[in-house]
């Protein structure tokens, strides 16, 4: 049960810090008038802690019930939306240090906040299927 917890918190850290990068890109000034490159800068620390979090009491979730999660669909699910959405906010992070175009940024922010939200939608499955 305190791993779940540990792993939820992650989840809030990561997915939460990703969907205000999401929006900042989305908007056209940015969040309180903050540019998308330094609110990534500002928000690189958060990305880390629920990385790591996520990461480490997930393991240790699946390695107390391995047979439960390997053959569970929402489980495989979860794993591939969340090697997507961590490429999509690496890539929204660089790409909002970079000149990108505000119609690229936006539409990759899009995506990436709708990956965050697929990879706790099917987390809440897993105990489902």
């Amino acid at each position: 049960m305190a791993f779940e917890a540990v792993h939820l918190l992650g989840l809030a850290l990561l997915g939460g810090a990703a969907c205000i990068l999401a929006l900042a890109a989305v908007l056209r000034a940015g969040l309180r008038g903050m540019s998308v490159a330094s609110l990534a800068r500002g928000l690189r620390p958060l990305f880390g802690l629920g990385l790591l979090l996520m990461v480490i009491s997930g393991v240790l979730i699946v390695l107390s019930m391995p047979f439960k999660y390997y053959l569970n669909t929402a489980f495989r699910v979860k794993m591939l939306l969340l090697i997507a959405a961590i490429a999509a906010t690496a890539w929204l992070l660089g790409s909002g240090q970079s000149s990108a175009s505000a119609g690229r940024l936006r539409a990759l922010a899009l995506i990436s906040a709708l990956l965050w939200l697929g990879v706790g939608f099917s987390g809440r499955l897993i105990g489902f299927l």
